[in-house]
């Protein structure tokens, strides 16, 4: 059996002049305070080529792209660009050599037009006798760029009318498309930080036709934890382990499974989502009951209940309405109609504060603006939700030991990497700021969880601690309502399977440990047209986990 310990073949890249290279880094280390983030890091990345960096939440990955980006400055270690020492002390500069970055979370202005947004900084390219803006002008270029990346976007719309999944691909087409259009640089580099984690199937075949389009005159600097995606996309894979680089391959000489071996240091487990600890949920009476809660003004009321120790799965495509249906029965907004009822309290309009006393936690997609505040710290945006019973006395007065004691024991329960009470949200990479999301929650032992897309931008090592978790609790009783965009995903860890079209349930379909059903049967369903019938039961389950080669084009298929 191949070994994937620290001992593995290291090859940091080739040696200066070695290949023609845009950009060249050299034994690049960065440390905050005590801890090591990056240590000697070196890479290249070939002109007109795309390049990925892979590896464990915390491995180094966001660090490196903050130094490129003129976000951070390194402690150690050279980086060159197109031949020449790059060391940019602002992002500003940074941009100004041809360097774009797309950010792990957006960074869009909501309440502004698209074409405000993408042109954001270079308003003074579009000014007359350097007062007036001429906004006819930048509708004109705004509207370039977009056709440029083939979207279809009003350049005039409010940026915040379109779904999450457009605002990535516009900001996506800004980074991509600005440095050439606007600036007339010859030979970009674009670093993209997990920019398909939120992308519908559409949209990434506009992204990856974007990306072909890129590498004929400029590089990309890719970081995603969607394996597949790395393998079909890249002409080169680093893999990064606790800030050190493990081994330099390109996708002809690895696979899924040996990356994931490399990242992590071990094989990925065949029981990936711990089907095995998949338990049917029994009679005991529903934990939470739905009953005609409608989300969308045209589309009909939604009913459903989840038992004790069930995960109850809910997908759709991005305008199906089921993030919706999670914030209304969670309370985090007001649903059109219906009523919730959790345990054996009454059926009433859900409200976060009152579902939260009755033993409710939610955990939202938009992790950055509605999970936590980054500038805050870790202690502080764990005890968010229950400063006013678990972290206070009934005088009010605020028991500070207590707080940093319990975030302390759930840094180390869900191995939150570079995680101590006093840092910072900010520093700690994005799934590790998803850990303490959900350590915020484990704390108040809810009798119900709702998570929507928990995995969202989180490293396969870590994806596999949070199934984990979740099997942890429903072996405690705790339902689970589970949304997700990951189809694997939802196949794996649920016991049953809602799918939405509109608001609506169009199809339930059952997914027991044994019978799982396959991704081709849930993608038709989510597609089924309106007077099309949706087939309740599943065809013949797959006889693994991961898609047969021969079906992915049949799911792409249907899904243009």
């Amino acid at each position: 059996m191949m070994s994937f310990s620290s001992t593995t073949e290291h090859r940091p890249g080739p040696p200066p002049g070695a290949v023609d290279s845009l950009l060249e880094v050299r034994n690049l280390s960065k440390s905050y305070g005590p801890i090591r983030v990056i240590s000697d890091v070196s890479f290249d990345v070939p002109r007109r080529s795309v390049v990925t960096l892979v590896g464990e939440n915390g491995a180094g990955k966001s660090t490196i792209f903050n130094i490129l980006s003129g976000l951070t400055a390194q402690d150690s270690g050279t980086v060159r660009l197109d031949g020449q020492d790059f060391t940019p002390d602002s992002h500003r500069k940074a941009v100004a050599r041809g360097i774009t970055r797309v950010f792990q979370e957006q960074s869009l202005v909501q309440n502004v037009p698209v074409y405000e947004n993408l042109l954001l900084g270079e308003e003074a390219r579009f000014t007359r006798f350097g007062q007036w803006i001429d906004r006819n002008a930048m509708i004109r270029t705004a509207r370039q760029i977009i056709e440029e990346a083939g979207l279809d976007v009003d350049v005039r719309r409010k940026t915040g009318d379109y779904d999450f999944s457009t605002r990535q691909s516009i900001e996506i087409a800004r980074a991509c498309l600005t440095p050439t259009i606007l600036r007339g640089v010859a030979e970009p580099l674009v670093l993209l930080d997990e920019p398909t984690s939120a992308l519908d199937r559409r949209d990434e075949e506009a992204f990856f036709t974007l990306v072909n389009k890129i590498r004929r005159y400029g590089s990309l600097l890719f970081v995603s934890h969607r394996l597949t995606e790395v393998l079909d996309i890249s002409d080169v894979i680093y893999v990064l382990k606790d800030g050190a680089m493990v081994t330099r391959v390109t996708p002809d000489e690895t696979d899924e499974h040996q990356l994931h071996g490399f990242m992590v240091g071990r094989e990925r487990a065949a029981d990936y989502y711990y089907e095995n600890r998949q338990q049917p949920p029994g009679t005991a009476a529903p934990a939470i009951r739905a009953e005609g809660v409608q989300v969308l003004p045209d589309g009909p009321g939604v009913t459903l209940e989840v038992r004790p120790g069930e995960i109850l799965g809910i997908g759709g495509l991005l305008d199906s309405g089921k993030s919706r249906l999670g914030k209304a029965i969670a309370g985090v907004i007001r649903p059109l109609a219906g009523r919730v009822a959790i345990g054996d309290g009454p059926l009433r309009h859900p409200e976060i504060g009152h579902s939260t006393r009755k033993g409710l936690g939610y955990i939202p997609a938009e992790r950055l603006t509605e999970g936590i505040i980054a500038g805050f710290p870790t202690a502080w945006n764990f005890s968010t939700g229950s400063g006013g019973d678990l972290f206070s006395n009934r005088f009010g007065l605020w028991r500070g030991r207590k707080e940093r004691s319990a975030t302390l024991a759930h840094i180390d329960a869900l191995a939150i990497r570079s995680a101590t009470p006093d840092l910072t949200m900010a520093r700690l990479s994005g799934g590790n700021q998803q850990k303490v999301v959900l350590a915020r929650w484990l704390e108040r032992k809810p009798d119900v969880l709702i998570l929507d897309n928990p995995t969202r931008g989180v490293d396969a090592g870590a994806k596999q601690e949070i199934y984990r978790v979740l099997r942890d609790l429903t072996d405690q009783g705790v339902a689970i309502i589970l949304i997700t965009d990951e189809l694997l995903e939802l196949i794996g860890l649920s016991n049953r399977i809602l799918i939405l079209q509109h608001g609506g349930v169009v199809a339930e379909v059952p997914a027991p440990p044994d019978a799982k059903p396959e991704e081709q049967h849930l993608v038709a369903l989510m597609l089924s047209g309106p007077g099309q019938p949706a087939a309740a039961s599943p065809p013949p389950p797959a006889p693994a986990a991961d898609v047969p080669a021969e079906a992915k084009p049949a799911i792409l298929e249907a899904a243009q």
